[in-house]
């Protein structure tokens, strides 16, 4: 029996984008009255001011990506904030809330991260619960200047944290995962610190030195694929073709932790065995303390730099956090994560198209009423097709241009809608994903620009409420961050609220960020269910992030620290990369929607608003922009 896939009556998957218009009707009208929450990993990020997700929580171009973009440049240098002939203000918190207007109790339009730099006012527009005085940054807002924020633009904690996030490479810092516990140090320890603070140290070192070049070993990860400015793969680039720039497997284990080079020197600010600047982690200990907290087992880390030690230290590398602690590189494995990557969609190449999703797949060839298997397909191979679809014994084959078939078994679909919604008759920006195909497709207007597959909730289409399966409907963006922290559940203290309001940093004002430590807000919570506020100063309890207390083996998870790209759109759903996993087409997360680094680089870069220069996070609305729609169907 014969079909179309794009035209005449609502089929398959598609049907519920029609069903999907008065939601979407809605969506906008609860976007323009209110802005929104925003939490990650499908339940929430962790390390912003929840508020950024509370108010509402690869020619010529691309000769220069691969020099600029694809090379490996130095950490974090897209995300300064461009010349101005204002003076700046500079951020010391690990994080800072931007507020509405010059007072904590005002809306929450965003936070900036240790190290930002941003134009400001000359002069405090008043001095409200700030000593210091608020002072108008831009675009727009007020910043707090004194615990959070300084004028000081020569403060050692400015120059220690660095330009910040790279956002010109699919991954905006150096990750690692840890293969067994180890302390985060606040200095460099001696040889003694360390056999005190690690568990049979010696014997680790000795297993180290003997397999060091098979288990620090890397691949071609998301930064070898070359990108252009826009963060799209250029075609006819393969991966690790940098130009000039070295890809990871050209690179030493030094740049691969966030370092310059081999040698980089120990940092002005760990001079000695003293630490010039103060702890900005959430993991408070005296400052005669060696070290704040540990990492388990499986935490993936984000780093900004590295550097070899001598003797005094047993000759170990220590990689710099981005909270400005150090792990011990002998127990962290150097990870790129996923070269995966979707296609732009141009007159050569359009919808309606097929992902490989079976890595036993074959063509198929028709005749009659026999379907028989042909030549195996590669996996993730993208098939143009016809649009025709035939069904054989109850499966439905999809027609190629080049005359074969492919079994619905074996792929994913990205098709134009039979019913436009809204925001397509009005040519704006919107986002598709289908969870029975799973696939995903950037529309402007009627014209599709951008597919790939993509990982939806574990639970496929059960109930979102009581399950891991991902929320259908029409949202908007709600907030966006560069990264966050979640645990292993995709749960995180960055948003993911109803209410308008957030907590403070510890440190700062604002939602309370994960400043470097792994969120529990939903471990007694029902998958989907979104994370209650937290309400002010909590009673320490055994197992927080105290002094003398090391948070419970097995407690909470283990972290994901900077996971990249996070987009809420609804409480406790985010689009995000995964730089933990490659089995995008397959559904994975507790909710979420996951993307390969690339991809999720691409859909942060294209949506709206964009993150302003020096900001970290953003929470859309009428001050800074309402969120480009997305519609998830089955």
């Amino acid at each position: 029996m014969g079909g179309l896939l794009s035209s005449g009556k609502p089929r398959g998957a598609l049907r519920s984008i029609r069903a999907a218009r008065p939601a979407l009707r809605l969506a906008r009208l609860a976007a323009l009255s209110a802005a929104a929450c925003g939490a990650l990993a499908c339940q929430k990020p962790a390390d912003a001011p929840a508020d950024a997700g509370a108010t509402a929580v690869a020619d010529d171009a691309g000769a220069a990506a691969i020099e600029n973009a694809a090379a490996h440049p130095a950490p974090g240098s897209a995300a300064a904030a461009p010349p101005s002939d204002k003076p700046l203000l500079g951020v010391t918190a690990f994080v800072a809330t931007v507020y509405k207007e010059p007072r904590d109790t005002s809306k929450k339009l965003g936070y900036l991260r240790v190290g930002s730099r941003v134009p400001r006012s000359a002069e405090p527009a008043g001095t409200a619960g700030c000593p210091g005085g608020w002072y108008a940054i831009e675009p727009r807002g007020f910043l707090c200047v004194g615990q959070d924020a300084t004028l000081d633009l020569d403060d050692p904690i400015l120059k220690a944290a660095g330009p910040g996030p790279n956002l010109r490479t699919a991954l905006p810092y150096r990750y690692g995962f840890v293969r067994a516990v180890l302390p985060l140090y606040l200095r460099v320890p001696t040889a003694e610190e360390q056999r005190k603070s690690e568990f049979k140290l010696d014997e680790h070192l000795a297993w180290f030195e003997e397999n060091k070049a098979t288990v620090q070993r890397v691949v071609l990860g998301a930064n070898d694929v070359p990108l252009d400015e826009r963060g799209v793969p250029l075609p006819g680039k393969r991966l690790g073709e940098l130009g000039l720039g070295k890809n990871s497997l050209e690179l030493g284990e030094g740049a691969l932790f966030g370092g310059e080079g081999e040698n980089d020197p120990i940092p002005f600010w760990l001079d000695g065995r003293k630490r010039l600047i103060r702890n900005i982690s959430d993991f408070k200990v005296p400052d005669y303390a060696v070290f704040a907290d540990r990492a388990r087992r499986f935490t993936g880390l984000s780093f900004i730099g590295s550097f070899p030690t001598g003797p005094e230290s047993l000759n170990r590398r220590f990689a710099i956090t981005t909270d400005l602690r150090l792990a011990p590189t002998t127990k962290v494995k150097p990870d790129t994560g996923s070269p995966w990557h979707g296609v732009e969609l141009n007159d050569q190449l359009t919808l309606p198209l097929a992902f490989v999703r079976s890595r036993n797949a074959r063509d198929v060839q028709i005749q009659g009423d026999k379907a028989t298997p042909g030549k195996e397909l590669p996996f993730r191979e993208v098939i143009p097709l016809t649009g025709r679809m035939r069904r054989v014994e109850g499966v439905k084959y999809y027609r190629t241009k080049d005359q074969r078939y492919v079994s619905q078994l074996d792929v994913g679909l990205a098709i134009a809608p039979s019913a436009w919604p809204a925001v397509a008759e009005k040519g704006e920006k919107w986002i598709e994903v289908s969870i029975q195909h799973q696939t995903l497709v950037l529309w402007e207007g009627k014209r599709p620009v951008y597919a790939t597959l993509v990982s939806t909730g574990q639970a496929g289409m059960g109930d979102p409420k009581t399950t891991t399966a991902t929320v259908r409907g029409a949202f908007r963006m709600r907030n966006k961050h560069i990264t966050a922290t979640m645990d292993s559940n995709e749960s995180s203290s960055v948003g993911g609220r109803a209410d308008t309001t957030a907590d403070a940093p510890s440190s700062s004002r604002g939602a309370k960020p994960d400043k470097g430590g792994s969120s529990k807000e939903r471990s007694a919570k029902k998958p989907g269910a979104a994370a209650k506020p937290e309400e002010g100063a909590k009673t320490p309890r055994k197992g927080d992030g105290e002094y003398g207390v090391t948070r419970r083996r097995g407690e909470g998870t283990y972290a994901l620290r900077d996971v990249p790209y996070i987009q809420y759109f609804a409480a406790g759903y985010a689009l995000h990369a995964a730089y933990w996993h490659d089995v995008f087409g397959t559904p994975r997360s507790h909710g979420c929607i996951n993307l390969s680094p690339i991809d999720a680089h691409r859909v942060f870069m294209w949506t709206e608003p964009q993150v302003p220069p020096g900001w970290h996070a953003i929470n859309t609305g009428e001050e800074l922009g309402e969120g480009t729609t997305i519609i998830i169907h089955e």
